[in-house]
């Protein structure tokens, strides 16, 4: 009877899990048919063990339609087994809770479609208005074999292949939005490759070789990649339907360690270090501002749609390569190594206003560095810049180089301008605040310009630009940086002016040789708790002969006035001759002038002062246009206008001139000074007012 009884029994239960599994199949299938008007599901067979607590589908396919009419725009899921262990038959009963221990997928494709990717269909987010579990949990999620293409009419491309692995899925209540309070997660492992996807709207497809996330391990790798336009560069902008932005990039590979990937649902990514690698970047874009740029790019809109802020304790750029250029021929081209600590960044419309980015230090060893001064013909060149943890700055050999010939560069303009050709060995700014610079502020202790050879050439020849011209405060207050700098220096220098005249058949060439200037404090947007003036001086060699040194006291109030006193000592007057005859059409046939002292002030309207001088043996003569000498006009020069000798035996009121010049608004600073200064020396003479203009 007992061996009976427990056949019997052994019987019943197996009828009972045969009949069970049936009644299971028959309400999963039930429940997959029904799950969602959009989504139609099938398979070929279905098993279930009550004995195991498994349930496995193969052959599953899942077509989702979320337009009825439009049965030709659909994505697609196949996957040749659905495997899930450990059900919780009794919580999916009687708690409406849908909990396993395994789900594996395997051997998968997605066919997504294209149509309904570039119309970023809302109906994903209401496809299970009424689900069957209020809540789900997985203890382990795994993808195998996974391969994802896009589907379009005439093709399907490959997207991405690869394995997921997800831990500790659970979500609280499957009617809601996923947001980090309502879906969880563990450890996540995966491996994806063959990443192709054309980016919506941007034509541009971004390729990526391999992912590797690993987060138990902190391992979040991207290795090969590379975004590429979909048309050429020539008609790119065409093409695209004005998109602003062209950008052909590569990038060896993205190491991201410690990544907290829950914080991806929120658009951040956070992680205890970055490590971009030899990445290559050539932008070429639009002559349009960059927020209106960056406002109209599919690029950045859908990087700003996925990402909304970045945090690393430690953020790395390693053998960096970036050109950037304009339709206006404008650039920038670099290469270096870039590192901060303690990143933070906000990504906006305008990629990073005052605060949107935030770190502790940053440094940085820059090299061959490229770019065009905006507006110009002029380039400037650095051959190396580095950036330590204390802030300091320091650029080496640095070139500024026009584009053109001296000649051919105002004639591009089509007007007078100062044409630069410049080396500087150095510039050091130390206890830079390189944070403030983000946001146009320059604020330093110190910025050391060294040992330099500065060209300027004008072609007086050509129509001057009359606009207005103001003084050098009122310009620093008019420009939007801010600028705060303890002490501005420029060590030993040489600065050549040259100048082809109106009215001539050479240039002239005035040179300052060794020539030093320290300015302090350097403000542009001064405070009340601030100085009320800047101090500015400076000295210097004319022509290789004798010295010139001068102070000038520039002040922050616009009602007060520039203050100049300086003098020039010892200078050999027959040096000025490779200015004096091209430029002014007279010769020095000898002269030495011992001591000339100045001192006036000056504003907006007109400048007023005294020069005193000194000099021996002027001897002067006036030249005729192919540089003979004019005989009456040099006779009056010798014995009439200019005495040959005035030394301190005469008179202190005979060798004094009055400043009394008035402001040019439409003149430069310098040429305001030189003015005032030579109106003085004109004054000194009896009959100065006879003296060539």
């Amino acid at each position: 009877m007992f061996i009976y009884g427990g056949i019997g029994v052994f019987l019943i239960l197996i009828t009972a899990n045969i009949i069970l599994n049936r009644i299971i199949q028959h309400k999963v299938s039930e429940k997959l048919q029904h799950l969602s008007p959009a989504l139609k599901i099938s398979f070929s067979s279905i098993n279930s063990s009550l004995i195991t607590s498994s349930l496995s589908l193969n052959n599953l396919i899942i077509d989702y339609i979320p337009d009825s009419t439009e049965h030709q725009h659909q994505h697609a899921i196949r996957f040749s087994v659905v495997e899930l262990h450990g059900i919780s038959f009794l919580k999916i009963l009687f708690r409406r809770t849908l909990s396993i221990n395994n789900l594996n997928l395997s051997n998968g494709a997605m066919y997504l479609d294209r149509f309904l990717l570039n119309k970023k269909d809302t109906a994903p987010m209401h496809l299970f208005a009424q689900p069957p579990f209020e809540d789900i949990s997985i203890n382990h999620f795994q993808l195998t074999a996974i391969h994802v293409f896009e589907h379009t009419d005439k093709v399907n491309k490959l997207l991405l292949k690869g394995n997921v692995g997800i831990d500790e899925i659970n979500i609280s209540d499957a009617t809601k939005a996923f947001t980090p309070d309502n879906f969880h997660f563990g450890a996540v492992k995966s491996s994806l490759s063959d990443i192709n996807y054309a980016i919506p709207n941007a034509y541009h497809t971004l390729m990526i070789k391999q992912v590797i996330i690993d987060s138990q391990q902190g391992i979040f790798q991207i290795k090969s990649i590379k975004l590429l336009p979909q048309h050429n560069k020539s008609d790119f902008f065409r093409s695209s339907g004005n998109q602003p932005l062209y950008v052909e990039a590569s990038i060896a590979d993205i190491s991201i360690f410690k990544l907290d990937i829950r914080n991806l649902f929120d658009k951040k990514l956070v992680a205890e270090k970055i490590t971009i690698n030899n990445p290559d970047l050539n932008i070429y874009s639009e002559a349009v501002g960059t927020k209106q740029v960056l406002s109209r790019s599919f690029l950045f809109i859908d990087l700003k749609e996925n990402l909304a802020a970045i945090q690393a304790d430690l953020f790395r750029v390693v053998h960096a390569s970036i050109t950037y250029e304009e339709t206006t021929g404008d650039h920038l081209q670099l290469n270096g190594n870039i590192e901060t600590d303690t990143l933070k960044t906000r990504i906006t419309d305008s990629l990073f206003s005052n605060h949107d980015i935030q770190f502790k230090t940053l440094t940085c060893a820059l090299t061959d560095i490229q770019t065009v001064i905006p507006g110009t013909y002029q380039h400037i060149q650095i051959k190396r810049l580095n950036i330590d943890r204390k802030g300091t700055l320091q650029a080496s050999s640095l070139r500024i180089i026009p584009q053109y010939n001296k000649f051919e560069m105002g004639q591009k303009a089509g007007h007078q301008i100062d044409v630069v050709d410049a080396a500087i060995s150095g510039i050091t700014i130390t206890k830079l605040d390189l944070l403030k610079c983000l946001q146009q502020k320059l604020i330093a202790e110190q910025i050391w310009i060294k040992e330099s050879n500065i060209s300027i050439f004008r072609d007086r020849r050509l129509p001057r630009i009359s606009q207005y011209q103001p003084l050098p405060v009122a310009f620093l207050k008019s420009i939007p940086i801010h600028i705060r700098v303890h002490h501005f220096k420029v060590s030993p220098s040489t600065l050549s002016y040259e100048e082809f005249p109106k009215d001539g058949l050479q240039t002239g060439l005035l040179k300052i040789e060794k020539l030093q200037l320290s300015l302090s404090p350097f403000i542009s947007h001064p405070t009340p708790s601030d100085p009320d003036h800047m101090d500015l001086h400076m000295e210097g060699s004319i022509m290789g002969s004798g010295t010139i040194n001068a102070s000038v006291s520039l002040p922050f109030n616009p009602g007060k006035d520039y203050y100049i006193s300086g003098a020039i000592d010892n200078l050999d007057v027959t040096s000025l001759n490779p200015s004096a005859e091209n430029l002014g059409n007279f010769h020095v046939e000898s002269g030495l002038l011992n001591n000339l002292s100045f001192q006036f002030s000056l504003n907006d309207e007109k400048a007023s002062g005294k020069v005193v001088g000194e000099y021996h043996n002027l001897v002067l003569d006036k030249l005729k246009g192919n540089k003979k000498i004019a005989k009456f006009p040099s006779f009056m020069l010798k014995h009439v206008i200019i005495p040959k000798n005035k030394d301190k035996s005469l008179p202190v009121a005979r060798r004094t001139g009055t400043i009394d010049y008035k402001f040019d608004h439409t003149r430069f600073f310098s040429f305001y000074l030189l003015k005032s200064l030579l109106s003085g020396i004109e004054s000194s003479f009896t009959f100065g007012f006879l003296l060539p203009k």
